[in-house]
């Protein structure tokens, strides 16, 4: 795939494309492009006009598609949860496979291949979706077997310390991740390949995560530890002086925002909590049998998935693991 920057936003590839102004400047093939767009879309350009790209001087400033991505603040349509949709198809260029058996292929790979954005944007899609598996699994793992500072730039760098040494170093890509652990940058970007990486990890630094107490456990319909929560009202796995330490973590974590301060718990009637609602609408009881479960944002006290924060290792241990269904010793 293409990064980000190379493709216009209804999905076609600036790179390929001959009406592309630095493509016009080295090799002017819009003569030639017209007649492939008569041919191939049956339209009839009199004037191939230069373009610099969407967020540059288009060539098709009233484009739909552009207005739409502008108006959502996205990167192109495949950054969107409509997609596809029929403002998509306004500028769909693709083609069936039944119907480009039909084509000269080295004369479409030439001159509309950059305009094959259907294709493009569904391979975009799979491929982020592959990488938010990935993402959610390496902080699941991390999390689970390790007590660590979470030591984020704010932009596309997350480190694991255990206090000065770096266990994990995660740059953020957009088709990818790397992993360096050690001298090793290891490439991911599929579940298969992230494996790998668990076992060097786990050569490289030996877990020291330590459960929870199991002395009382009371799980939630969401899959929260409530005996773990300071707002939980019924009986506590929180002792009176670790109270004030964790209310602490939560506020470092989530601000002034708490959730619901003395909280009855899910099985009480009156429980008005985002996932309670979602459960309803669904005809479910527990969050964890929904397929969704994994990677929702309803029931996981923090978005499970990589981030560019800096989280002390207290703070993940008390303010994000008790909300977590199935993990770190619940």
């Amino acid at each position: 795939m293409l990064k980000k920057q190379e493709l216009a936003m209804c999905g076609c590839c600036c790179d390929l494309c001959k009406a592309y102004a630095p493509n016009v400047e080295k090799n002017d093939q819009r003569k030639i492009l017209a007649e492939m767009w008569n041919k191939y879309y049956g339209l009839d350009p009199s004037v191939m006009d230069s373009c610099e790209g969407c967020r540059n001087n288009p060539s098709d400033e009233d484009c739909p598609v552009r207005k739409c991505v502008l108006e959502k603040d996205l990167n192109h349509c495949g950054d969107c949860s409509d997609f596809p949709c029929e403002v998509f198809y306004q500028r769909c260029g693709s083609f069936s496979e039944e119907k480009k058996k039909d084509f000269d292929m080295d004369e479409y790979n030439e001159y509309i291949l950059a305009y094959d954005n259907e294709t493009r944007l569904n391979e975009y899609k799979t491929k982020q979706a592959q990488l938010k598996k990935v993402s959610v699994e390496i902080m699941r793992f991390m999390r689970g077997k390790y007590a660590l500072d979470e030591v984020g730039n704010g932009k596309d760098e997350l480190a694991f310390l255990d206090g000065d040494k770096i266990v994990l170093t995660i740059h953020i890509r957009n088709e990818h991740y790397y992993f360096v652990i050690g001298k090793e940058v290891i490439q991911v970007d599929n579940l298969n390949a992230l494996e790998k990486i668990k076992e060097i990890i786990i050569a490289s630094k030996i877990p020291n995560r330590k459960p929870f107490t199991k002395d009382y456990i009371y799980i939630s319909n969401c899959g929260h530890r409530c005996d773990l929560c300071v707002h939980y009202k019924g009986e506590t796995s929180v002792s009176a002086d670790e109270r004030d330490f964790v209310l602490e973590c939560h506020k470092a974590v989530y601000g002034d925002y708490a959730w619901e301060k003395n909280c009855n718990g899910c099985h009480f009637p009156d429980c008005t909590v985002e996932s309670a609602h979602c459960r309803k609408g669904k005809g479910i009881d527990k969050c964890w049998t929904c397929e969704n479960y994994s990677t929702c944002l309803k029931t996981a006290g923090w978005p499970p998935e990589i981030h560019t924060r800096t989280i002390t290792a207290d703070q993940v241990t008390w303010a994000i693991l008790p909300y977590v269904k199935g993990q770190y010793g619940n």
